[in-house]
């Protein structure tokens, strides 16, 4: 039975119906009927008007494009197709500026640049991760106001937070959504007539909404889904649908942000999953949004995530160790570190391809750099780097090695008492024994950064959130202190902070160090390791054409600032290599806490907010 893929090439040719009725002229330019060639040349000008969608119907096309008969009629009989698109472009945009004017009441120039240009220009550099504001030196981090959460949890090993819920996982095998309070400036009123009763200042610490532990029944099919070993990591998607976890167990499960309901488990992972991050935006080539996980087994995986279901995409291979940290740069671009290797990687799905930046250190550093822990994108060229040594770096795509790097970010760990170094029950045998002995440099365990703006962010073990500022030029992190500290300027030039970092004055020896000359270090904020740290902005509401809302007198009071949630537990997030005890011992060993904590840092009050928000668009 022979059908039209099976005839050969030569009798494969499909018969059109119209030309039945056609002569067997063939020269150019001459119509069937006998017309001359300037009826062919109308038809032409007909079908590309009808391609750029301007033919319809009379009374339509005159509603729609806003052409009167008489401006139909003055168009040249010549003219292209791509110049009738053109004016017919410039047209619409006349008809949005008169039909906003009309209903708004703004200037035109107003609506021109706030409604359409700045507009398109906005959604293009925020696709591409173009947006660099620079706040960092506008924020007053030391007036940061601090509000401690917990549940009765084991070590809180990461938070990921989508305004205004939070999401944490501890080792207990826990995962909990809370809602964050919105912080108020205005103070509580007394007036006259009203002495003994205060206005209320709201709620400060984020509500437990729900929580899900060990296995539960994922919706509709009835199966028993969950973790078995220690969450390890969290992340949420830029809708707000997913929140997607990964542990010891080997498992990458997908949740429904809503409910907590476990939706997926993926088991792709040989090894534990260590990293997670999703895309900023939504790609338009794929249906649903991407995620990024990393994990032991030295491979990154890429996942699409979308209402329809969710699919695994495909594996990176590259690490020579674990890799302990990934982050999303931009659509189809992710960047992660290896550990051991000591090196961080950018990734390009699409091309295929991957970009290795090395960390080694110089023989020249006192303290030397044996794994890279975490990494932090600022796109679009752009990332950071902490590592084991205590060193913060910044790195360029364009370039191999570090553009500018800050040792011992969060100082060093004081030397222990003598009867804790040794067993030896004369004092001069143990300072003998213990003489060579040198601090141990607190190495960054958290790292993130805000997007579209020079502010980073770092944590350790040390009590303290520090924050760091992108120089103008992109080639340099200026410490800006520790957040949530009344006197940062006392304490970042104390021995508390390593000072090679501000003087450039060597470290002391410990051995020339005794432990009762020590320096007092100031009471620590945050007792316990810092395992994960998010951020987001809090920002004023802005209309469709660029200008604030009008809001009501109380509405205007909320704070505008940044908001920083971190993760905090006794012992590190993936061993227990550094321990803190309860905090109702009393000694010298250290105290510590399980739970998060919540940072509202506020702009200085002499700030033009509406500057700092427009600057997004310079």
């Amino acid at each position: 039975m022979s059908s039209f893929f099976t005839l050969p090439a030569s009798q494969r040719k499909r018969k059109r119906e119209d030309r039945v009725a056609a002569p067997g002229s063939k020269k150019r330019g001459v119509a069937a009927n006998g017309d001359n060639r300037e009826k062919k040349s109308a038809q032409r000008q007909e079908r590309d008007e009808s391609i750029s969608g301007s033919e319809s119907d009379d009374e339509q096309d005159g509603a729609e494009s806003g052409l009167s008969d008489e401006e139909a009629s003055d168009s040249e009989e010549g003219e292209t197709a791509a110049e009738r698109r053109l004016k017919l472009a410039e047209r619409y945009l006349d008809n949005i500026r008169d039909e906003v004017d009309d209903t708004v009441g703004f200037d035109a120039a107003e609506i021109d640049r706030d409604l359409i240009a700045e507009r398109l220009k906005e959604d293009v550099d925020e696709a591409k991760g173009r947006i660099f504001r620079k706040i960092a030196s506008q924020l007053d981090f030391s007036a940061a106001q601090h509000s401690f959460f917990r549940a009765d949890t084991h070590s809180t090993t990461a938070i990921a937070v989508h305004p205004p819920y939070a999401y944490t996982v501890s080792k207990d095998r826990t995962l909990i959504k809370w809602e964050l309070a919105t912080p108020r400036t205005d103070k509580p009123s007394t007036s006259s007539g009203d002495n003994d009763r205060r206005k209320h200042p709201g709620r400060k610490k984020p509500k437990n909404l729900k929580f899900v532990k060990g296995l539960r029944k994922a919706r509709p099919s009835g199966d028993v889904q969950g973790h078995t070993g220690n969450i390890l990591t969290v992340a949420v998607s830029p809708s707000g649908k997913f929140v997607a976890t990964g542990g010891q167990d080997k498992k990458l499960i997908i949740w429904d942000a809503e409910t907590l309901t476990p939706m997926k488990t993926f088991t792709q992972h040989r090894d534990a999953v260590s990293g997670l991050s999703f895309t900023r935006h939504i790609s338009t080539h794929s249906s649903g949004e991407q995620l990024f996980s990393a994990s032991f087994d030295r491979t990154i995986k890429t996942w699409s995530l979308s209402s329809g279901g969710h699919a695994y995409v495909e594996t990176l291979f590259g690490h020579q160790d674990n890799v302990l940290s990934v982050a999303a740069m931009m659509t189809d671009q992710c960047l992660s570190v290896g550990a051991r290797d000591r090196t961080a990687r950018l990734w390009k799905v699409v091309d295929e391809a991957q970009l290795v930046f090395r960390g080694d250190s110089s023989k020249k550093d006192e303290y030397q750099t044996n794994s890279i822990e975490c990494v932090a994108a600022i796109p679009p060229t752009h990332f950071v780097t902490g590592s084991d040594s205590g060193a913060l770096s910044l790195w360029s795509i364009h370039k191999k090695k570090p553009l500018h790097t800050i040792h011992l970010a969060h100082g060093l760990d004081p030397i222990p008492p003598l009867d804790q170094l040794s067993p030896e029950v004369d004092l001069q045998t143990a300072a003998h024994n213990t003489r060579h002995l040198r601090r141990v440099p607190r190495w960054i365990t958290a790292l993130t950064t805000v997007p579209g703006t020079d502010v980073v962010l770092s944590g350790s073990w040390d009590g303290w959130i520090r924050a760091w500022r992108v120089s103008e030029d992109k080639r340099a992190l200026i410490p800006l202190g520790p957040v949530g500290h009344p006197s940062t300027n006392s304490l970042t030039s104390s021995l508390y902070l390593k000072p090679t970092l501000f003087d450039n004055t060597p470290a002391p020896d410990a051995a020339a160090i005794k432990p009762n000359e020590t320096k007092p270090e100031p009471e620590p904020l945050l007792k316990g390791v810092v395992n994960s740290i998010a951020v987001f902005e809090r920002r004023a509401e802005r209309t469709v054409s660029g200008a604030p809302k009008p809001k009501p007198k109380e509405e205007r009071q909320q704070a505008r600032g940044l908001c920083i949630v971190a993760a905090l537990g006794k012992e590190h997030r993936l061993a227990r290599w550094k321990v803190f005890e309860n905090n109702h011992l009393d000694g010298p060993s250290p105290q510590g806490r399980n739970g998060a904590v919540v940072l509202e840092v506020p702009f200085f009050e002499n700030v033009d907010h509406d500057q700092i928000e427009s600057e997004a668009h310079a």
